[in-house]
């Protein structure tokens, strides 16, 4: 109904309007802009620590200020004097790229221009309303402000990412002012967006120009302080608080990772390099556009999440926004291991930091109680209707350390530690599952002893239970979906040739994604440990059976060829394996694979016996 009146008011027309008026003016600037550029020569040559191969025109942030600015002067009111000046102190932010562009300013004379105009946008009345101290605010205002402005500089490492993502983020932003019934608010965003689109057109891969600190950081410090235009601390709705933060999520995402995994590394977070999301799903396979589609989807999804957070009730919005940040987390524990298996042959006392941290096996610690911890708060909001009664809260936020500590204890017990988490096994959905049953149990048991358990609900421990279990063995099968999603994602044609890779060793990793680019499926793995391997899967793949199985195993899933991850291993214990295949009438291919300094992995020598 909202939504209805807004249109009647002409509040969707005006936003229109501006975003059209604003596309087409600045793409007629980009394109002169371009000329300009080329005739003086001002293009970028390709660096090492850059990711773009051409030589596209510098100082795309001057025909995306200039579109922008002049629509605003038309379409904006005078009389809003808030939001001109938001505009005039974005435009501060502009010419501190602008700057940087020409002259290259120090990180920290940028940093603290930015935390001035952060104070400057808090002086006239845009505040984050996150407490009722004034002190708070300003704080976590001044944090949002000079973060996001850095995320959407830092995000400009690929063609048209950062102004994909910002495009997407002012678009959804455009919505909830829209249907807020809040004209101006909404024609501002629209003109940024509109601004953003006629620059992409110029931007996406291959790009014909740069937006350069001077768009990166004014579309940054803009979409920053438009969010939170209007937002208001509604108690117990913390939805219209937490939006901002779930629209601009992938900005957020990205540059919270390349942040921890430098300072890791011991490389300041300002030096440039080719370690952020998109560089790193390049190196999983994935050309630079469908690296930055895949990006843009997420983002897309990160606004439809805070879409329905609008609508839905005071405890179900913090659930489903902790859900989908519980699967952005899950995303970049994958999407960074290729960091991990960079230094896969260093000792734990020679590999970085960053690797002994954010190791496959230790990130399961971090994975596992996040994941309780949600599961937990959604139980409450399910079994009281997505309104958790204060009493309750207090009982919630009182137990969930005791509950969360149970449950890992269980885990630990029935023995689901004992091997790689990200491996995955069959038996880990009845391993998880005794763990959760014995968790509960022994949960209410304690909060007996201790609360004699007045006011819980036994509803909320079942449900815990079997979200829990559904969370954990999700997490389990989460290597194998993203590798499947990677591969999807490339538009591979379905692979001709099947294989069966021996051993389930890490060369067995590096084999399984060799053949996958080179379009051989691996129809799974052949145990040579014994059958300790047996009724688990690795790398997402199954292991089949043991080595004297493999002549039935062949004939019943049509595959006559297998595959020795090491090239020079000619012998498994007491067995030849060139002899046993030739015998069973099968073909065994040997492969050779190397890691060197520069990328995750090179194959070097193929050889087929």
């Amino acid at each position: 109904m909202r939504f209805l009146q807004s249109f009647q008011l002409g509040i969707v027309g005006s936003a229109v309007l501006a975003f059209l008026s604003a596309f087409v003016v600045t793409a007629v600037f980009v394109v002169l802009t371009i000329r300009v550029c080329r005739k003086r020569g001002w293009v970028a040559k390709p660096r090492p620590d850059r990711w773009h191969k051409g030589t596209p025109a510098f100082f795309g942030g001057v025909p995306l200020f200039a579109g922008f600015s002049a629509l605003s002067i038309a379409l904006i009111p005078w009389s809003n004097y808030l939001l001109w000046r938001l505009i005039g102190i974005a435009s501060l932010m502009f010419v501190l790229g602008l700057v940087d562009d020409v002259y290259r300013l120090a990180p920290v004379r940028k940093f603290a221009a930015q935390l001035l105009a952060a104070g400057l946008l808090i002086s006239v009345g845009v505040v984050y309303p996150l407490r009722g101290s004034l002190t708070v605010n300003i704080v976590v205002s001044v944090l949002w402000l000079v973060g996001i402005t850095n995320a959407f500089n830092l995000l400009d490492n690929m063609d048209g990412l950062s102004a994909g993502i910002a495009l997407i983020s002012a678009g959804y932003l455009a919505v909830f002012y829209i249907g807020g019934g809040y004209r101006d608010q909404a024609v501002i965003v629209a003109l940024a967006a509109g601004a953003i689109a006629g620059f992409l057109v110029f931007n996406f891969s291959p790009a014909r120009i740069f937006m350069g600190d001077s768009g990166s950081l004014f579309i940054g410090f803009l979409l920053g302080a438009t969010s939170l235009l209007e937002v208001t601390h509604v108690a117990g709705v913390p939805a219209f608080v937490l939006a901002p933060v779930t629209v601009l999520a992938i900005p957020i995402f990205d540059t919270l990772f390349v942040s921890v995994t430098r300072r890791l590394r011991g490389q300041a977070i300002s030096q440039g390099g080719t370690d952020h999301s998109s560089h790193r799903l390049v190196r999983l396979g994935l050309d630079e556009r469908r690296a930055v589609l895949l990006l843009y989807v997420l983002s897309a999804g990160s606004g439809a999440v805070a879409l329905l957070t609008r609508h839905s009730s005071s405890a179900g919005a913090p659930g489903l926004i902790g859900f989908w940040f519980f699967f952005l987390l899950l995303f970049g524990v994958h999407l960074f291991q290729d960091e991990v298996r960079h230094d896969a042959r260093a000792s734990n006392a020679t590999a970085p930091l960053s690797s002994r941290l954010l190791s496959r096996d230790m990130l399961v610690f971090l994975l596992d109680p996040v994941a309780m911890v949600l599961s937990y708060y959604l139980s409450y909001a399910l079994r009281f209707g997505g309104q958790i009664p204060v009493g309750d809260k207090a009982l919630l936020l009182r137990s969930v350390p005791i509950v969360v500590a149970i449950k890992l204890l269980s885990l630990w017990i029935c023995r689901a530690f004992r091997h790689s988490w990200w491996r995955g096994s069959i038996s880990d959905i009845y391993r998880i599952g005794s763990a959760m049953l014995i968790g509960e149990l022994m949960s209410v048991l304690a909060l007996t002893g201790l609360y004699r358990f007045n006011g819980f609900s036994r509803a909320v421990f079942l449900l815990d239970a079997l979200i829990t279990w559904v969370l954990l063995l999700g997490i389990r099968r989460s290597f194998a979906l993203f590798r499947d999603t990677i591969y999807t994602c490339r538009g591979e044609a379905p692979a001709q040739r099947r294989v069966f890779i021996l051993g389930t060793s890490a060369h067995a990793e590096l084999a399984l994604r060799f053949l996958r680019d080179q379009s051989i499926e691996c129809a799974g793995f052949i145990d040579t440990n014994g059958g300790a391997d047996l009724c688990r899967y690795v790398f997402g793949r199954p292991v089949l059976g043991r080595l004297d199985d493999l002549e039935w195993l062949s004939k019943r899933h049509g595959v006559f060829e297998v595959v020795l991850p090491d090239c020079e291993q000619t012998l498994l214990p007491g067995v030849d394996v060139q002899a046993f295949c030739q015998g069973s009438e099968l073909r065994l291919t040997r492969l050779g694979l190397y890691e060197d300094g520069t990328d995750e992995y090179s194959t070097t020598k193929a050889a087929s016996a």
